[in-house]
Protein backbone atom coordinates (compact mmCIF):
# COMPACT_ATOMS: atom_id res chain seq x y z
CA UNK A 1 0.00 0.00 0.00
CA UNK A 2 1.38 3.40 -0.96
CA UNK A 3 0.04 6.65 0.50
CA UNK A 4 1.52 9.95 -0.69
CA UNK A 5 1.19 12.61 2.00
CA UNK A 6 1.69 16.37 1.83
CA UNK A 7 1.58 18.37 5.03
CA UNK A 8 2.75 21.48 6.80
CA UNK A 9 5.84 20.67 8.84
CA UNK A 10 7.32 22.09 12.00
CA UNK A 11 7.43 25.86 11.99
CA UNK A 12 5.23 28.73 13.03
CA UNK A 13 2.25 28.20 15.29
CA UNK A 14 -1.07 29.36 13.83
CA UNK A 15 -4.10 28.31 11.91
CA UNK A 16 -2.96 29.62 8.51
CA UNK A 17 0.16 27.47 8.17
CA UNK A 18 2.28 30.40 7.00
CA UNK A 19 5.86 30.02 8.09
CA UNK A 20 5.65 26.24 8.18
CA UNK A 21 7.33 24.31 5.36
CA UNK A 22 5.41 22.01 3.05
CA UNK A 23 6.72 18.48 3.51
CA UNK A 24 6.08 15.40 1.35
CA UNK A 25 6.22 11.77 2.45
CA UNK A 26 5.43 8.54 0.64
CA UNK A 27 5.04 5.74 3.18
CA UNK A 28 4.64 2.23 1.79
CA UNK A 29 3.82 -0.95 3.65
CA UNK A 30 2.60 -4.47 3.01
CA UNK A 31 -1.13 -4.66 3.54
CA UNK A 32 -3.31 -7.71 3.05
CA UNK A 33 -7.02 -7.69 2.34
CA UNK A 34 -8.30 -4.69 4.34
CA UNK A 35 -11.65 -6.22 5.30
CA UNK A 36 -10.55 -9.87 5.16
CA UNK A 37 -9.81 -12.17 2.21
CA UNK A 38 -13.05 -14.16 2.61
CA UNK A 39 -15.09 -10.96 2.46
CA UNK A 40 -14.47 -10.66 -1.28
CA UNK A 41 -16.89 -13.54 -1.85
CA UNK A 42 -19.02 -13.57 1.31
CA UNK A 43 -19.51 -9.83 1.65
CA UNK A 44 -19.46 -7.74 4.80
CA UNK A 45 -22.09 -6.76 7.35
CA UNK A 46 -22.70 -3.03 7.60
CA UNK A 47 -24.86 -0.63 9.54
CA UNK A 48 -26.11 2.86 8.87
CA UNK A 49 -23.98 5.27 10.87
CA UNK A 50 -25.49 7.69 13.33
CA UNK A 51 -22.69 10.06 12.30
CA UNK A 52 -23.46 11.98 9.09
CA UNK A 53 -20.89 13.01 6.54
CA UNK A 54 -20.17 16.74 6.76
CA UNK A 55 -22.10 19.28 4.76
CA UNK A 56 -20.29 20.61 1.69
CA UNK A 57 -19.95 24.09 3.19
CA UNK A 58 -18.08 22.88 6.30
CA UNK A 59 -14.77 21.76 4.77
CA UNK A 60 -13.72 20.25 1.43
CA UNK A 61 -15.14 16.73 1.63
CA UNK A 62 -13.83 15.96 -1.84
CA UNK A 63 -10.26 16.32 -0.55
CA UNK A 64 -8.45 13.29 0.78
CA UNK A 65 -7.28 15.37 3.73
CA UNK A 66 -6.23 14.08 7.15
CA UNK A 67 -8.75 16.29 8.95
CA UNK A 68 -11.56 14.62 7.05
CA UNK A 69 -10.60 11.30 8.62
CA UNK A 70 -11.92 12.37 12.03
CA UNK A 71 -15.48 11.87 10.77
CA UNK A 72 -14.52 8.63 8.99
CA UNK A 73 -12.91 7.26 12.16
CA UNK A 74 -16.08 7.95 14.19
CA UNK A 75 -18.18 6.16 11.56
CA UNK A 76 -15.86 3.14 11.46
CA UNK A 77 -15.44 2.87 15.25
CA UNK A 78 -19.20 3.05 15.81
CA UNK A 79 -19.76 0.25 13.29
CA UNK A 80 -17.15 -1.98 14.91
CA UNK A 81 -18.38 -1.25 18.44
CA UNK A 82 -21.81 -2.49 17.34
CA UNK A 83 -20.50 -5.69 15.74
CA UNK A 84 -20.37 -4.57 12.09
CA UNK A 85 -17.43 -4.47 9.72
CA UNK A 86 -18.29 -1.12 8.14
CA UNK A 87 -20.96 1.55 7.94
CA UNK A 88 -22.86 3.54 5.35
CA UNK A 89 -23.04 7.23 6.13
CA UNK A 90 -25.71 9.68 5.06
CA UNK A 91 -25.03 13.24 4.02
CA UNK A 92 -26.37 16.26 5.88
CA UNK A 93 -29.39 16.11 3.54
CA UNK A 94 -30.26 12.58 4.71
CA UNK A 95 -29.35 11.01 1.38
CA UNK A 96 -26.75 8.25 1.00
CA UNK A 97 -23.21 9.59 0.91
CA UNK A 98 -20.55 6.86 1.26
CA UNK A 99 -18.87 4.49 3.72
CA UNK A 100 -16.24 5.51 6.25
CA UNK A 101 -13.64 5.48 3.50
CA UNK A 102 -15.38 3.99 0.47
CA UNK A 103 -17.77 4.95 -2.28
CA UNK A 104 -21.06 3.06 -2.42
CA UNK A 105 -22.82 1.41 -5.36
CA UNK A 106 -26.38 0.09 -5.52
CA UNK A 107 -27.42 -2.67 -7.97
CA UNK A 108 -31.11 -2.99 -8.80
CA UNK A 109 -32.74 -4.67 -11.80
CA UNK A 110 -29.43 -5.08 -13.62
CA UNK A 111 -28.40 -1.43 -13.27
CA UNK A 112 -25.90 0.32 -11.02
CA UNK A 113 -26.55 3.60 -9.21
CA UNK A 114 -24.08 5.61 -7.15
CA UNK A 115 -24.47 8.97 -5.38
CA UNK A 116 -23.18 12.09 -7.11
CA UNK A 117 -20.06 13.79 -5.83
CA UNK A 118 -21.75 16.54 -3.85
CA UNK A 119 -19.16 17.72 -1.35
CA UNK A 120 -20.00 15.14 1.31
CA UNK A 121 -18.13 12.29 -0.38
CA UNK A 122 -14.81 11.59 -2.02
CA UNK A 123 -14.34 11.40 -5.76
CA UNK A 124 -12.46 8.13 -5.44
CA UNK A 125 -10.12 6.70 -8.04
CA UNK A 126 -11.53 3.21 -7.45
CA UNK A 127 -15.04 4.65 -7.92
CA UNK A 128 -13.97 5.97 -11.33
CA UNK A 129 -12.45 2.56 -12.19
CA UNK A 130 -15.68 0.77 -11.21
CA UNK A 131 -17.75 3.16 -13.33
CA UNK A 132 -15.48 2.52 -16.32
CA UNK A 133 -15.49 -1.25 -15.80
CA UNK A 134 -19.30 -1.28 -15.57
CA UNK A 135 -19.57 0.69 -18.81
CA UNK A 136 -17.14 -1.70 -20.54
CA UNK A 137 -19.22 -4.66 -19.29
CA UNK A 138 -22.39 -3.08 -20.68
CA UNK A 139 -23.96 -2.53 -17.26
CA UNK A 140 -26.04 0.68 -17.21
CA UNK A 141 -24.89 3.19 -14.57
CA UNK A 142 -26.79 6.12 -13.11
CA UNK A 143 -25.26 8.81 -10.91
CA UNK A 144 -28.11 10.12 -8.80
CA UNK A 145 -29.14 10.92 -5.24
CA UNK A 146 -30.02 7.72 -3.38
CA UNK A 147 -32.43 7.63 -0.41
CA UNK A 148 -31.56 5.32 2.47
CA UNK A 149 -34.58 3.08 1.91
CA UNK A 150 -33.33 2.20 -1.59
CA UNK A 151 -30.43 0.33 0.02
CA UNK A 152 -32.70 -2.20 1.74
CA UNK A 153 -34.45 -3.22 -1.49
CA UNK A 154 -31.28 -3.39 -3.58
CA UNK A 155 -30.35 -6.62 -5.32
CA UNK A 156 -26.70 -5.93 -4.47
CA UNK A 157 -24.61 -3.31 -2.69
CA UNK A 158 -20.87 -2.86 -2.91
CA UNK A 159 -18.18 -0.49 -1.74
CA UNK A 160 -15.13 0.65 -3.68
CA UNK A 161 -11.93 2.13 -2.31
CA UNK A 162 -8.16 1.91 -2.58
CA UNK A 163 -7.86 -0.38 0.45
CA UNK A 164 -11.34 -1.90 0.16
CA UNK A 165 -11.05 -2.59 -3.60
CA UNK A 166 -14.50 -3.83 -4.75
CA UNK A 167 -16.27 -5.20 -1.67
CA UNK A 168 -19.75 -6.76 -1.61
CA UNK A 169 -22.11 -5.84 1.24
CA UNK A 170 -23.97 -8.89 2.56
CA UNK A 171 -26.28 -7.05 4.94
CA UNK A 172 -27.21 -3.57 6.08
CA UNK A 173 -28.67 -3.04 9.55
CA UNK A 174 -29.08 -6.83 9.83
CA UNK A 175 -31.20 -6.94 6.65
CA UNK A 176 -29.79 -9.27 4.00
CA UNK A 177 -29.03 -7.59 0.70
CA UNK A 178 -30.17 -9.81 -2.17
CA UNK A 179 -29.12 -13.36 -1.31
CA UNK A 180 -26.87 -12.12 1.49
CA UNK A 181 -23.67 -12.74 -0.50
CA UNK A 182 -21.80 -11.23 -3.41
CA UNK A 183 -24.14 -10.78 -6.35
CA UNK A 184 -23.36 -11.41 -10.03
CA UNK A 185 -22.85 -7.78 -11.08
CA UNK A 186 -20.62 -7.07 -8.09
CA UNK A 187 -18.65 -10.20 -8.94
CA UNK A 188 -18.19 -9.08 -12.57
CA UNK A 189 -16.94 -5.63 -11.54
CA UNK A 190 -14.77 -7.14 -8.79
CA UNK A 191 -13.14 -9.70 -11.09
CA UNK A 192 -12.49 -7.12 -13.80
CA UNK A 193 -10.98 -4.79 -11.19
CA UNK A 194 -8.74 -7.48 -9.72
CA UNK A 195 -7.56 -8.55 -13.18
Amino acid sequence: YIRPMVLRGYGAVGMDGKGSPVECYIPAWKWGAYLGADAFSTGIDCCTASWARPAPNTFPGMAKAAGNYNNAALIKMEAQANGYVEAVALGSDGMVSEGSGQNLFVVRDGEIATPPINGSNLQGLTRASALQLAAEAGVPVRIEPIPREALYVADELFFTGTATEVMPIASLDRIAIGNGRRGPITERIQQRYQD
